[in-house]
């Protein structure tokens, strides 16, 4: 049976949902918090009627449990309180007078939303430039695309001259930025005109080649993200460390990559990156990969992750067969007989076999459900 949790202290919210057939466990809002819910439930409802503001233990769920979609009781759509919700990921909200039709309908949404995907959305950072931050992306894209043509998306974040479509061999007529412009209006249609499907058999979401004069809001972002998981069995990311609103539209992925190498610069980086990451979006989706790794030099394992106050893992170096694969554009993850391509290869599948999937449950209903009561 579905099970929903519920944060009031009107048990006639309860007794609504009854009628639908949903396992409920109902908490008090004046002693609820996090630590209180172990397991992830279907989605949760939040009653802030009477508050000022959104619980801070909203904060520590949606860091807890990413992928659960969470919908607000409210007594009126107070502006405020609504820009609170969108910012905290919120999916949806009923207003007063409370009804069991309303208050199941918009949990049926949400459920309905995330109940079957099986997405996983793996962020890669640098933890400074010229780490092969780009290079471990493409790769573990191309690898993941090997068993699962067609189920694999890579979105180079960088909105500017990124090189993720060079590594393809590929030109794309369109670029992120043409998503991010067309986030309120995104379908089908329009999304598959705008993705490149590259000869590797994943596709490609590319940088643009002219230069952005100004910021993208990371509402946008978190708008194409919660679009392109409902698509796709993996998403990978290629993510810019210097672009604030794209690192605040983070919320929904399954693991952040820090990649790092070994030099000192890079690792304090890494360490300062790995903290910050850890605290906003939970420590257990945080990981340092060690790039180009060189077991003979000054700086080894047991000082990288003495560094970095956590354990790295680390892929080898050959920096000719990875030119060579730049040059041809086809990523090295696809040549088995290279030993760089069996490293990235068992990498990704590493990825993707012990990280649990996540769903964005936040941003583009809420913003469409401001402007109507539920």
């Amino acid at each position: 049976m579905i099970s929903v949790a519920i944060v009031s202290s009107d048990p006639r919210v309860e007794e609504l949902l009854k009628p639908s057939g949903l396992s409920v466990d109902r908490f008090a809002r004046e002693t609820w918090s996090a630590a209180s819910i172990q397991s992830p439930p279907a989605a949760l409802m939040l009653d802030v009627r009477g508050l000022p503001q959104l619980p801070p233990a909203l904060t520590l769920f949606r860091r807890d449990f990413p992928g659960v979609p969470v919908v607000l009781i409210t007594s009126s759509l107070d502006a405020q309180m609504m820009l609170e919700a969108m910012r905290a990921g919120v999916s949806e909200c009923v207003v007063e007078p409370l009804t069991s039709q309303s208050i199941d309908a918009a949990l049926r949404r949400v459920i309905k939303d995330t109940g079957n995907s099986t997405c996983q959305v793996f962020a890669f950072i640098g933890a400074k430039g010229g780490v092969g931050t780009t290079t471990l992306a493409v790769n573990t894209a191309a690898s993941l695309g090997r068993n699962h043509k067609g189920e694999v998306l890579l979105i180079d974040l960088h909105h500017s001259h990124g090189d993720a479509a060079v590594f393809f061999g590929a030109e794309p007529r369109f670029s992120v930025i043409d998503a991010l412009d067309n986030s309120h209006r995104l379908d089908e249609a329009l999304f598959r005109s705008l993705v490149e499907q590259t000869k590797s058999g994943i596709d490609l979401l590319a940088s643009s080649d002219r230069i952005l004069h100004a910021s993208v809001d990371s509402a946008r972002t978190r708008a194409l993200l919660e679009f392109a998981v409902r698509r796709y069995r993996y998403v990978v990311l290629d993510v810019p460390r210097s672009d604030v609103s794209v690192l605040d539209a983070l919320e929904s992925v399954t693991s952040l990559i820090v990649v790092a190498s070994q030099e000192i610069g890079a690792l304090r980086n890494a360490a300062r990156m790995t903290q910050t990451f850890g605290h906003r979006y939970g420590s257990s989706r945080v990981r340092v990969v060690v790039n180009r790794f060189d077991p003979k030099a000054d700086i080894g394992q047991a000082d990288v992750e003495k560094v970095i106050g956590m354990a790295a893992q680390s892929l080898p170096s050959d920096y000719r067969a990875a030119v060579d694969a730049l040059n041809t554009g086809r990523p090295i993850a696809l040549d088995k007989d290279k030993k760089l391509g069996r490293a990235f290869n068992a990498f990704a599948g590493e990825l993707a076999g012990v990280a649990k999937a996540a769903r964005p449950a936040g941003g583009g209903m809420l913003s469409r459900l401001a402007l109507r009561r539920a």
